[in-house]
């Protein structure tokens, strides 16, 4: 990823009156690298089982056998325990199947294994998820932080969310007005 000016990292940050923008946080390959990071845990025949399982998984799913979907998208843990995607599944599985819990859990895993990978794909969801477990605790701060991981790792749902929320506006705007305070201040007589 090429490093960037002061300008470029305000310029991603502010746009349009003042409301803050969550760049990306890899390139936009991001795929290709989870998957190069991914490869250097986990063998080629390995991989190629992983996704299979997780194919044969999300048609179980479509299908309405939840359970099923399930007991594939473990037998994918089982096969290898640092595969961030089926964590993420699984705990997608797990949340129509109203075991929140567990599907929190699992995205932890996802998240953890996720990092480690660099898997942008998989980070995305699992924080979104995440937070939409947090928000239905009644954590709101835990769910607004997920959000914003979310929103930087490309999710829509997640910008969404936090674009919403009104401590992100105030700041934006209490930044705003400091930033147009000091451009004031620096303007020559």
């Amino acid at each position: 990823m090429a490093k960037l000016t002061d300008d470029q990292i305000l310029d991603a940050i502010f746009n349009n009156h003042g409301e803050i923008a969550l760049p990306s946080v890899y390139d936009a390959t991001p795929r290709a690298t989870a998957a190069a990071a991914a490869a250097s845990l986990i063998d080629d025949s390995t991989l190629m089982q992983l996704k299979q399982l997780e194919q044969d998984a999300v048609g179980q799913a479509e299908q309405g056998d939840l359970a099923a979907a399930h007991a594939t998208l473990s037998r994918a843990v089982t096969l290898c325990p640092v595969y961030a995607s089926a964590y993420n599944n699984r705990a997608q599985v797990l949340r129509l199947l109203g075991r929140p819990d567990e599907a929190y859990d699992d995205l932890c895993k996802a998240i953890d294994h996720g990092t480690t990978t660099n898997s942008q794909q998989t980070l995305k969801q699992a924080y979104t998820q995440r937070a939409i477990i947090k928000r239905s605790r009644g954590d709101e701060a835990g769910a607004d932080q997920d959000f914003a991981k979310g929103a930087q790792y490309g999710n829509e749902i997640a910008r969404g969310m936090v674009k919403n929320n009104p401590y992100a506006k105030l700041c934006n705007a209490m930044v705003t007005e400091a930033m147009a305070r000091l451009a004031d201040q620096r303007m020559p007589l």
